[in-house]
């Protein structure tokens, strides 16, 4: 997805007016305590908390449809992001009086630093795994795809040389295609070696048919007849095995 330059540009200046009206109204209202640590603390506290949030707006205008598909997640970050800043000017507001108490006010910091980062990279774990299981997910989708893709070439195979070809044999290609087309393509990491030797054996038998084809020869119906129906057996037991694991 394409965002403006002009849209990263007005956020940039948001971040920089951000960061401007922060110093502005810690140096205003707590002049007083400039000299004191717990000041400089919350300021810097506070840029941090503001780029924080920064860095997160701009990914997600920079990545909108990761955004999209993961948008828990991302929401719950953002969340974090903006409690976090609104605990930093809340503790902005006992400056003055941290200093009778400093090491309480740092502990106080440093354990709502600590908690915001635990929460973030919760969220953050669980985007990336998220994330690998679609990309997972996706690619047995994609190798069901491919072993239908297959049989479709080798019915075209068959098709562009019918003369050599029974109809029975293209009928049973064609019920090979609605069994995977039909098939579940959620499938478990002790299937996919079958699905990928599935596939090469219907390349295996497309390559034989189009070598007999080119050469002008009759086909041996028997041998390819009990080649499409191991196939057809092993397409059947591996969604019966899908369906056995998911029971």
């Amino acid at each position: 997805m394409i965002i403006k330059r002009s849209n990263l540009f007005i956020l940039d200046a948001i971040y920089l007016i951000s960061m401007l009206v922060a110093s502005v109204v810690s140096f205003t209202v707590f002049n007083h305590a400039i000299v004191s640590f717990s000041f400089w603390m919350n300021l810097v506290a506070t840029y941090v908390a503001i780029t924080a949030i920064w860095i997160y707006i701009r990914y997600v205008m920079l990545h909108m449809d990761r955004f999209k598909q993961l948008v828990p997640g991302y929401t719950a970050l953002g969340i974090v992001l903006v409690m976090y800043l609104i605990c930093v000017m809340i503790y902005s507001l006992f400056t003055g009086l941290a200093d009778h108490g400093l090491r309480w006010f740092v502990l106080l910091h440093t354990v709502t630093l600590a908690i915001a980062l635990i929460l973030c990279g919760i969220i953050l774990i669980f985007i990336q795994s998220t994330r690998r299981n679609e990309a997972v997910e996706q690619t047995k989708l994609v190798n069901l795809h491919l072993i239908e893709n297959a049989l479709q070439q080798l019915l075209h195979t068959m098709e562009r040389h019918f003369v050599l070809t029974a109809e029975e044999e293209r009928k049973a290609v064609q019920t090979l295609i609605e069994l995977v087309k039909y098939s579940d393509p959620i499938t478990p990491h002790s299937l996919e070696y079958n699905d990928r030797q599935i596939l090469m054996d219907i390349e295996k038998i497309n390559s034989e048919l189009s070598t007999h084809y080119e050469a002008g020869e009759l086909v041996n119906s028997e041998h390819l007849a009990s080649q499409l129906s191991r196939l057809k057996s092993r397409l059947k037991e591996r969604n019966q095995q899908i369906v056995t694991s998911k029971s």
